[in-house]
């Protein structure tokens, strides 16, 4: 059963899409419950070289989020650079990804998702949606369109201190796969600590 706040997402208008990941153009929609069912569009937007700047400067919230759960310090500028972000960027022919997530036009997040070659693994790297946009359904909907985005198989990453990752993830992949996947626990020298789903995502027919 669906709860109430989660997404309904609809394609409103889907032109063609790369075979390695790039989006041409691609509207999605998703359904606002908390303000009376209103429908809002949302974008996946591939990140081009000249939005470098833009990337690390969104992902600067992302690790002001984490800051709550690592040790992570501001640098001497003042700044959490997050530079990793980069890699991301113009580099699908490396099985990297990077997307912004636009909500109506307007920057909500981003997406950094990596693939091991064309059979291989795909994996949610890193994954932010803006407060505001937040308990409404778009993260849901965005999950859901990439996975569908990458039909095979799939690994999601929490750490263990992110509750709210943990439960959010659990949610969206046991809707999303009617509870076929498979969750175990990681603890690894080099720090990655907490949980991981391994599914598989049939795509759109």
């Amino acid at each position: 059963m669906v709860p109430a706040m989660a997404a309904t997402l609809r394609s409103a208008g889907i032109t063609e899409r790369c075979n390695d990941g790039e989006i041409l153009a691609a509207i999605y929609s998703f359904q606002l419950h908390k303000k009376g069912a209103i429908m809002l569009n949302f974008i996946l937007e591939t990140v081009k070289a000249e939005q470098k700047e833009a990337l690390l400067n969104i992902a600067e919230f992302y690790i002001y989020h984490f800051s709550t759960l690592k040790d992570i310090d501001l640098n001497e500028q003042g700044r959490w650079e997050f530079k990793p972000v980069l890699n991301y960027v113009d580099a699908e022919a490396e099985g990297r990804y990077a997307y912004f997530v636009r909500v109506e036009g307007k920057l909500a997040g981003f997406v950094l998702v990596s693939k091991d070659g064309d059979e291989g693994e795909a994996g949610i790297d890193e994954f932010f949606i803006m407060a505001k946009y937040r308990r409404n359904g778009l993260g849901q909907a965005v999950a859901r369109q990439l996975f569908d985005m990458f039909p095979g198989r799939w690994f999601v990453y929490e750490y263990f201190k992110n509750e709210s990752a943990i439960s959010f993830w659990r949610r969206v992949i046991g809707e999303y796969t009617n509870g076929n996947y498979v969750e175990t626990p990681v603890d690894e020298p080099n720090g990655y600590v907490g949980f991981i789903q391994r599914f598989t995502a049939e795509g759109k027919a």
